[in-house]
């Protein structure tokens, strides 16, 4: 039984689950799935599980722009599982692994999840944007040594 964080190296039918549930409310069925992205080798997993359920989700993508070499994309918590610091730990982890790289992560941060990612030391580098059929969200970046 899976528990705990765990790098998987492929999404799977949970995994396209909750990034739908979480992230395409509203949108058609398939646009969960990041087409280029998570058939990628170089693209990595991080999920969280709970008595052997998925509950929390995140992909890193190589995207290189300005020091930063990885790009989080669909990282979503169940929402009954939210406000437990699963987001933390998840993010945490993608640093602890980009900071062994030696470079830093960007991402397009929900306004809801801006404070989460400011806690793990993301800085907003941008006005605030809509993705459309998504929300408002701010562009944010961490690199290793500058943002506690």
């Amino acid at each position: 039984m899976k528990e705990g964080l765990i790098w998987e190296d492929s999404v799977d039918a949970p995994h396209l689950d909750l990034r739908y549930d979480v992230l395409r409310e509203g949108l058609p069925r398939g646009t969960e799935h990041y087409p280029g992205i998570d058939d990628d080798p170089r693209t990595r997993f991080l999920c969280a599980y709970e008595n052997g359920v998925l509950v929390g989700c995140s992909t890193l993508q190589v995207d290189s722009r300005g020091g930063c070499d990885y790009r989080i994309r669909g990282m979503a918590v169940t929402p009954e599982f939210r406000n437990r610091g699963i987001g933390t730990v998840i993010v945490r982890e993608l640093q602890r692994y980009a900071g062994e790289m030696g470079t830093g992560i960007w991402c397009n941060a929900r306004i809801k999840a801006v404070t989460m990612y400011e806690r793990c030391g993301f800085e907003i580098v941008s006005e605030v944007f809509e993705i459309e059929g998504i929300g408002l969200h701010y562009d944010m970046e961490w690199k290793p040594g500058e943002n506690a």
